[in-house]
């Protein structure tokens, strides 16, 4: 990576030194350089603080990236990227058709010419974080309102990036720590030429499909390897025929001798989002309303996805990425009902809130200074629990990726309400599908769950719903397409033509629904934005009583920034009676074979395993203390949504694997760590470099890897 004088400026209360190393906590850079690297020796570190990470000439942390959401690493010198089958599904669905299916086949490009640019793929490279607190607090205490404070901080964001991509070729981002209390400006380099360089079939980068999804034992291959390129001279720049690979000054050793029970790795990454530090009421809320019909919109539209999707080979492609992504967030929902419940975290939340109380009420300076902090964000928490229902309708029917026709629709009529033609026009004569029975299926649902809602969870306007209360949804919608004009790019353009008092005048049953839409995101934009401002200032003594209270073991929730998690290989006991091991081999794969989806191994993957593991005993990555070549394996690390890709390396910083699932037990880990039950899923990179090696061969990445001469 290429740091151009990064400065990590950090409150030394934040990284006080720790006695233990803890494997609980999604730590920043500088918070790890201060712990107690003893205690991190002597359980398998053998960089020195300056070879992990160094705050002006980086380490091997240096190597983590971010790639469309996910997290990544450089594994060689030539621009080299690494990261998750699942994180680069999108663009390999992309480039495949019926005819050339790399998502079903694979892809091997067996030199640089042969790569292929991969769409909509962007490389984000930490060059230096700055610490901006001062300058956005000084904004927020001009506020005279919850709604102001918002506002301004918006405002000052907004300055803050602006000034810092005034650097040549930086994308920076603003992002907000503890709740507030702590504001850094990250400057980035943005490669935006990246080409696919390997990916597995998918019977390998998901081998076991969504019934292994957040399972355990696991066998899938989740890798796929892209490369970064720029111009000659290292800037940044769109696909050229003359870019050449990007040269980070940080890569990831890969290792060939992989990790064993209770091993050291770090995993490194940009996790994306924890909630830790939320009342038992705002986890009561995610726990009985809004993951529970987060489940139940999400298995629907998923239904209408997949009866399409089996018309024919390229409407399988066309839709094989959304319901890959929608299926991941379902699986999620019901871990997230079933982890909530199960691990009691909403009574645990109770308990500590009572302790707190105890705690407070101990000193007269902690009552003056805490005493109706928990009070008041309890306070925030019901009344924003009045509108969790509507607010997660909302989102998905204003949806680009879900509901992409509507949401093209009410872009039109709000540019043209806004007076924007220009933009207008460009949006509604954009490219689309057909209105389809995709989409309509997807709308009917939607507005179905829009007529149910009720109370304070009902959408203002909905009667232009309600003709008829005996009538279908479904048969309002057809009505609303058949009286429309807005179906067609020509009937959209008219529309904008028409300008701000056409929309106001129409009686087209699709603007007023468009309308209506609107209106009630300019109340949800506005009933949020006070409530963040409001959060703002509650979060910063919030945050200050739980570091206070907790001691110096205090981490920020995730933001998809980047993080270090400390953890051990380490099996675990999901119920009574079982003990899972912490490693996967590929005679367990073969075992799990059916020949039939999602267990139908390729026919490459089967011939490479032979009979059993005698017949593997060979290959270099053969591990005699396993008794074959391993698959997967499982430490307890600290993860989340946006750690998938993540690199996780051993003591000497060498990569040994890829983070991408956690097990179904730790999908509630999002609101607490558990000691017993949160443990993280990795492919092993011998299984990468066996695949590599005997499955769909690519020794020229080998080479460049150095694992093979």
């Amino acid at each position: 990576m290429r740091l151009r004088n990064p400065r990590f400026l950090l409150p030394a209360v934040l990284v006080c030194a720790l006695p233990t190393i803890p494997d609980e906590g999604q730590w920043l850079p500088q918070q790890i350089r201060a712990m107690n690297w003893t205690a991190l020796e002597a359980r398998g570190m053998q960089l020195t603080k300056d070879e992990f990470w160094h705050p002006t000439k980086g380490g091997v942390l240096s190597a983590a990236v971010q790639i469309n959401g996910c997290s990544a690493s450089f594994c060689s010198p030539n621009g080299l990227v690494v990261t998750n089958h699942h994180c680069g599904f999108g663009a390999v669905n992309a480039l495949s058709t019926p005819e050339a299916n790399y998502l079903r086949d694979g892809f091997v490009a067996n030199d640089l010419e042969a790569e292929l640019p991969a769409p909509n793929m962007e490389v984000y490279v930490v060059r230096r974080i700055e610490n901006v607190t001062d300058r956005v607090l000084e904004a927020q205490a001009e506020a005279s309102n919850d709604l102001e404070r918002y506002q301004r901080t918006q405002q000052i964001i907004a300055e803050l990036v602006q000034e810092g991509e005034q650097e040549p070729n930086t994308a920076c981002s603003v992002e907000s720590f503890f709740e507030g209390r702590e504001y850094h400006r990250y400057f980035r380099t943005r490669i935006r030429d990246v080409r696919l360089s390997y990916a597995p079939p998918q019977a390998i980068g998901e081998y076991g499909g969504e019934v292994d999804n957040w399972e355990w034992p696991r066998h899938t291959g989740d890798f796929t390897f892209f490369r970064a390129y720029v111009a000659p001279d290292g800037t940044p720049r769109e696909y050229d025929e003359a870019n050449v690979p990007f040269e980070p000054e940080h890569f990831l050793k890969v290792s060939r001798d992989g990790v064993q029970e209770d091993d050291l790795v770090l995993i490194m990454g940009y996790p994306g989002q924890t909630e830790r530090y939320l009342t038992s009421v705002a986890v009561q809320d995610r726990e009985g309303i809004f993951y529970p019909l987060r489940l139940e919109l999400f298995a629907s539209i998923i239904d209408v996805l997949e009866s399409h999707a089996q018309k024919g080979d390229q409407e399988r492609l066309d839709y094989a990425s959304l319901i890959k992504s929608l299926a991941n967030v379902k699986k999620n929902a019901e871990g997230m009902i079933w982890g909530l419940d199960r691990n009691a975290v909403v009574a645990r939340k109770t308990r500590e809130e009572e302790q707190f109380r105890a705690w407070v009420a101990e000193s007269p300076d902690r009552e003056k200074q805490f005493g109706s902090i928990l009070d008041d964000l309890i306070g925030l928490d019901l009344e924003q629990q009045q509108t969790t229902q509507k607010d997660l309708v909302l989102g998905l029917l204003l949806s680009s990726r879900i509901n992409p026709w509507f949401r093209q629709l009410v872009d039109v009529v709000d540019l043209t309400l806004e007076d924007d033609s220009e933009r207008g026009l460009r949006i509604a004569q954009r490219e689309t599908e057909d209105f389809d029975s995709v989409q309509v299926g997807v709308l009917t649902l939607l507005l179905d769950q829009v007529r149910m809602l009720e109370g304070t969870d009902a959408f203002e306007g909905r009667n232009i719903l309600e003709p008829d209360a005996q009538r279908t949804t479904e048969s309002m919608v057809q009505e609303m397409l058949e009286n429309s004009s807005l179906t067609t790019a020509e009937g959209r353009a008219a529309l904008v033509r028409s300008g701000r008092q056409g929309v106001l005048d129409s009686e087209d049953p699709l603007v007023g629904l468009a309308v209506t839409m609107l209106r009630e995101r300019a109340i949800y934009l506005r009933r949020n934005a006070t409530f963040d401002g409001k959060r703002i200032a509650l979060g910063k003594a919030w945050i200050s009583a739980q570091q206070e209270w907790r001691g110096a073991t205090f981490y920020p929730d995730a933001n998809s920034t980047m993080r270090v998690s400390i953890a051990s290989v380490k099996g675990y006991e999901p119920y009574d009676g079982a003990y899972f091991t912490p490693h996967t081999t590929v005679q367990g794969l073969v075992q799990k074979h059916t020949g039939q989806e999602p267990f139908d191994a390729p026919d490459a993957l089967l011939a490479a395993a032979g009979e059993g593991a005698e017949d593997r005993r060979d290959s270099e990555y053969f591990d005699e203390r396993i008794g074959d070549v391993p698959v997967c394996f499982l430490s307890d690390g600290d993860t989340t949504g946006g750690n998938s890709g993540s690199p996780v390396v051993n003591g000497k910083g060498e990569l040994v694997g890829l983070n991408f699932d956690r097990v179904f037990q730790n999908v509630s880990g999002d609101y607490g760590w558990n000691a017993e039950r949160s443990r993280n899923v990795s492919v092993d990179i011998r299984y990468v470099l066996w695949c590599l090696e005997s499955v769909m061969p690519a020794h020229h990445l080998l080479k460049e890897m150095g694992v093979r001469d």
